[in-house]
């Protein structure tokens, strides 16, 4: 019997010694295609080992607590991404596999060398920013060196790092092709993918329990995508209601890294002063209510509210979609802590404040705020009432103001209150009562599965126009409540939208929400009706201004401003650097300008229009360090 050695440095690769002939002999196909699949194997392997090393590093920003399960997910969450991007590259360097050893060799130490060194660059920067590398630092890095203060010395110090880690990986490349490390590495292999499997699967579990140690992990591990599956869970009858109460309760203030509040609130009451003096706090959310469909004739109450009231005619969401457009406003904080904030389960600071000063709690939504977990993160120990009837959606709204007006009148005359109502009519298709007399003709509701570029806009905008002034109706409804009830001159009503919405209003057709951040899906009115104040303001502020502002100048808690919020005081001009997210993506908007960052590049464009390019400055990577250093 002939045995076979690989040879793997031989001059063509495909020859094998007989031991008994000491010679080289052809190697059959079949078994060449294996040895080489082999060593890519390997390879992958060797750079699951390397990535994961180095991405273990960022977990000084997350500190474990002692449960057995988040234990275990952690070196499964780490293992995971590492193989999956150590698997593309190889995937990548598949088809060049049948060169002769050495130039693939040469080929995996240049692809994987840069890999790992971004991931060292990555944790560099994790470091210092509190953010990942993105296709935003990407480019201001080629396009604003300077103004990232990165000179000519630390550049050509990466550069040379940059090429012993290269040189580093040839080196364990060439000793994989001598000896062949791991003799069945597929074994490796599938133990690695079942692995990265499990970990995904204890997140999704992890996540639909809102197990805190499990969640706050994500935003340390580069480019984490952790998988979520709450309504797959529930429809499975695998939801477990008592330990997601458990976990709920559980204080995790060492766990998760987010120190919301950066300081303690000081929210208590003057000596003398009775509960009855303090502000009662009404927040009215209509969802998709862009920032032109605020006027008399679309909102005639809103519109006569702000005549003597406060109205912010330059203000953005923090959100293209409404759990990141509500996150910011209920919060104050920017979205980019959404995940942390998930992980962490504290309470908000408007829902502190109010509990320390006597306040009841009435939220009140006509959406399922329990799929998005907008109940528990927003409002952790506070029960919401949903209004989601079986019949129509407008039907759910007028519920939402009656459910108020039966709150409002059974109250303690000397309690003071809290209320958040989220409306719902005037999203796709966009409600309206059959009864009601339509002020915008002709109205369609909108199929948006069923616009291109093409549809002509004018039915369904009409259509989103009448049901704001259903929802406006509603409004009204509740300020005639207040004042029938003699709340009204000692109550802050805000009325603002979660994000806005589009109507092929570009030259770029987009239709509906979450797919740019022009001013037709980020700007949203804000009018403000705060017994004592009056002005029209214009310069820009953001749904992260808004609570804190309360908290500050409506309750009275000695507490500074920016340690419970990534704005500013709504009062305050002072330029902002914004991060807005929807879905999957993210942008940055300073002045008038968006950076949309996009898998691999970014897009930047005009607020007022997305085909006027504009020119991102490093600058603003400033205002980006201070908001994700802001908690962490």
């Amino acid at each position: 019997m002939i045995l076979y050695f690989e040879l793997g440095w031989s001059p063509t690769d495909t020859q094998f010694i007989d031991p008994y002939r000491c010679s080289a002999v052809p190697l059959p196909r079949h078994r060449l295609m294996k040895a080489k699949f082999n060593h890519l194997i390997r390879l992958v392997l060797l750079l699951v080992v390397l990535t994961g090393a180095v991405m273990s590093l960022n977990i000084s920003a997350y500190q474990p607590s002692g449960g057995s399960l988040a234990l275990v997910y952690l070196p499964l969450a780490l293992l995971g991404q590492a193989f999956i991007l150590s698997l593309l590259l190889g995937l990548l360097l598949w088809p060049f596999s049948l060169l002769p050893a050495g130039w693939f060799n040469r080929l995996f130490a240049l692809t994987g060398g840069i890999l790992v060194f971004l991931l060292a660059v990555d944790c560099w920067v994790f470091s210092v920013y509190r953010f990942h590398i993105n296709a935003f630092f990407i480019k201001m890095f080629f396009t604003d060196l300077a103004g990232m203060g990165i000179g000519q010395g630390l550049l050509f110090g990466g550069l040379a790092a940059l090429m012993v880690t290269v040189g580093l990986m040839l080196g364990l490349a060439t000793l994989i092709s001598r000896y062949r490390w791991l003799m069945r590495p597929m074994r490796t292999f599938w133990v690695l993918l079942l692995a990265t499997f499990v970990g995904q699967g204890i997140h999704a579990w992890g996540y639909a329990h809102n197990m805190k140690a499990i969640v706050s992990l994500t935003h340390t591990i580069p480019w984490y995508t952790p998988v979520t599956a709450t309504t797959d869970i529930k429809q499975w009858g695998l939801f477990n209601e008592a330990l997601l109460e458990e976990n709920l309760n559980l204080d995790v203030a060492n766990v998760t890294g987010f120190r919301y509040p950066a300081q303690p609130l000081n929210c208590i009451a003057p000596t003398g002063a009775t509960p009855s003096a303090r502000p009662n706090i009404v927040v009215a959310v209509l969802e998709s209510w862009r920032f032109d469909r605020m006027s008399a004739e679309v909102t005639p109450n809103i519109a006569a509210i702000g005549d003597e009231s406060l109205v912010f005619s330059n203000h953005l969401s923090t959100g293209t979609v409404t759990d990141k457009g509500m996150f910011g406003l209920v919060y104050g904080v920017s979205p980019v802590y959404f995940n942390t904030a998930v992980g962490a389960g504290r309470e908000t600071t408007i829902i502190q404040a109010t509990k320390a000063l006597g306040y009841d709690h009435w939220i009140l939504a006509n959406q399922d705020i329990e799929v998005n977990k907008l109940d528990t993160l927003l409002f952790n120990g506070i029960k919401p009432i949903q209004s989601l009837p079986k019949g129509a959606v407008y039907e759910g709204d007028r519920q939402v103001v009656r459910q108020f007006e039966q709150l409002l009148t059974q109250k303690s005359a000397a309690q003071p209150f809290f209320s958040l109502m989220l409306f719902n009519s005037s999203h796709f298709p966009y409600w309206t009562p059959p009864d009601m007399d339509l002020p915008f003709l002709p109205a369609e509701r909108f199929a948006i599965s069923k616009a291109n570029d093409a549809t002509d806009p004018t039915a369904y905008f009409n259509q989103y126009s009448n049901s704001l002034y259903y929802l406006d109706s509603l409004v009204g409804e509740v300020r005639q409540s207040l004042i029938d009830q003699g709340e009204w001159d000692n109550t802050i009503l805000v009325i603002t939208g979660d994000h806005g919405e589009e109507f092929a209003d570009q030259d770029q057709v987009f239709w509906g929400h979450g797919s740019n951040f022009s001013r037709y899906q980020t700007s949203v009115p804000l009018v403000i009706h705060w017994p004592g104040k009056s002005a029209s303001l214009e310069y820009r502020t953001s749904h992260e201004d808004i609570m804190p502002t309360l908290i500050t100048e409506a309750l009275g808690c000695d507490v500074a401003l920016n340690s419970l919020s990534t704005g500013y005081s709504l009062f305050d001009d002072n330029d902002r650097v914004l991060m807005v997210e929807s879905y999957v993506n993210q942008a940055v908007i300073v002045d008038d300008s968006v950076s949309e960052i996009l898998p691999g590049f970014v897009l930047s464009y005009s607020l007022d229009d997305i085909d006027q390019p504009t020119k991102a400055s490093a600058a603003s990577l400033v205002g980006i360090q201070a908001i994700y250093d802001r908690f962490r």
